[in-house]
């Protein structure tokens, strides 16, 4: 999660005011991945990490941070967002939509075994069954109509072959009727580097910000 908009320490140090947890202590930014900025930021009180938004719509925010509250309060491992003193998820950083999480522990394993599969399915399970009781709702960006749209973008690109293949495969999608199978909120992209390992246990799942309403087996196509 690359850092594009930077952060001087002065402003953060002053944003943190209207947070309950202390003082900073150490602000540094993240160089890993595509579409967010986002750093580490150490307090007096706890390790954190703020993630500046660059390209999703303040309005989609507050499904995808409510959502990771709610899956934190059920005992999931994941980021849960941290409320400012007016009981807020979502602030301003530079001019671009902000908030502040906990930061959890592990690394990912790009080399997963049997185990690591079984314990990330597990998690799963349970992100999809706590998600149930999840009142909002919001489509999954990455649903039919933007399937549609990504392969008439590519569609010219592409050599006869495949450009045949993404044909078929794109009429077969359009005979697919998912609206009977179960349903809820999914992560929806929840690759290798999503998940945190820490030890043999899942330390942390992150990156919640494809996330959104549709087919659980969405969501065990995009794992697996």
């Amino acid at each position: 999660m690359s850092v594009f908009t930077p952060v001087p320490e002065s402003v953060l140090s002053s944003w943190l005011q209207n947070y309950a947890i202390g003082r900073l202590v150490e602000l540094k930014g993240i160089s890993a991945g595509v579409q967010n900025s986002n750093f580490f930021v150490t307090t007096t009180l706890g390790r954190y990490v703020l993630t500046l938004f660059e390209g999703i719509g303040r309005a989609e925010l507050p499904y995808y941070l409510h959502l990771m509250a709610h899956l934190a309060r059920h005992g999931l491992p994941v980021p849960a967002p941290i409320a400012n003193r007016d009981n807020e998820y979502l602030g301003t950083v530079e001019g671009k939509p902000a908030v502040l999480v906990m930061r959890l522990q592990g690394a990912s394993v790009m080399d997963p075994d049997e185990g690591h599969c079984a314990r990330a399915g597990a998690m799963l399970a349970g992100l999809h069954l706590a998600g149930q009781s999840y009142g909002r709702r919001q489509p999954n960006p990455r649903g039919p109509q933007w399937r549609e749209q990504a392969a008439s973008q590519v569609r010219d690109h592409l050599p006869a072959d495949e450009r045949a293949l993404l044909d078929e495969e794109m009429r077969f999608q359009a005979t697919i009727e998912t609206d009977t199978l179960p349903a809820g909120a999914i992560h929806a992209d929840l690759f290798r580097d999503n998940v945190l390992w820490d030890g043999e246990h899942i330390g942390g799942v992150i990156d919640f910000y494809f996330a959104g309403h549709d087919a659980l087996l969405f969501d065990v196509a995009v794992t697996v």
